[in-house]
């Protein structure tokens, strides 16, 4: 008796599980990401000082009145696991019929990272890079756009015994970063590292795999 509570208690816990809505998974800052795989390059923060000092070099000439920038990844294509919705293992010795169904909506995001006295405001009204960074790298446009695709997804699976079954965010997305330098009657006011990820595509992903 005890043990068909149990088994009931499990069943009713799956159906409960089986139908989470992952809508609006729209990617947070790919800092977060619970996996990122950049093509070539790495992120503006594992570039050590050296590395950095090199390119501030091609930006050394002074200006009056003007942002000189340095890019040293543009629009670099990754893949990322954005987060683990859930994973669910069964350990018992028969299979488990598992009923999935999402409903999500991709939104194509951008976020923002910076270093040293380079400034980025993450608001919808003014989101950017600040002190007319962002104007001098054509980023406007790019902020604005949001493509919503609306996707519905229906799985029956069967989990056998010792299976894992894994849901995932994943997706693929554009990196780009740099170095820049504000001058200002010929005096730098501004210097420091920007970047920016720009999500094209996400979608979930069912994993099944074998526990030994």
């Amino acid at each position: 008796m005890k043990k068909s509570f149990i088994f009931l208690l499990l069943v009713l816990g799956l159906c409960f599980i089986s139908y989470i809505d992952t809508n609006t998974y729209a990617a947070a800052n790919y800092r977060t990401f619970q996996k990122l795989e950049i093509s070539k390059g790495k992120l503006i923060d594992d570039y050590t000082d050296s590395e950095l000092s090199s390119y501030y070099k091609d930006i050394s000439r002074r200006s009056f009145n003007a942002w000189k920038i340095k890019t040293i990844n543009k629009s670099v294509k990754c893949s990322f696991i954005s987060e683990t919705i859930f994973s669910y293992y069964n350990d018992g010795t028969t299979p488990v019929v598992y009923n999935y169904s999402v409903s999500s909506t991709n939104v194509e995001k951008i976020s923002l990272s910076s270093t040293g006295s380079i400034d980025y405001s993450t608001s919808e009204s003014d989101k950017g890079f600040k002190n007319g960074l962002n104007t001098a790298l054509k980023l406007e446009s790019s902020l604005k756009v949001e493509n919503q695709t609306e996707t519905k997804e229906s799985l029956k699976i069967e989990v056998d015994p010792h299976t894992m079954v894994n849901l995932y965010i994943m997706g693929e997305g554009l990196l780009t970063n740099g170095v820049a330098c504000k001058y200002f009657f010929w005096i730098t006011v501004r210097k420091g590292g920007f970047e920016y990820f720009i999500v094209q595509t996400q979608y979930p992903r069912l994993e099944k795999v074998m526990i030994r």
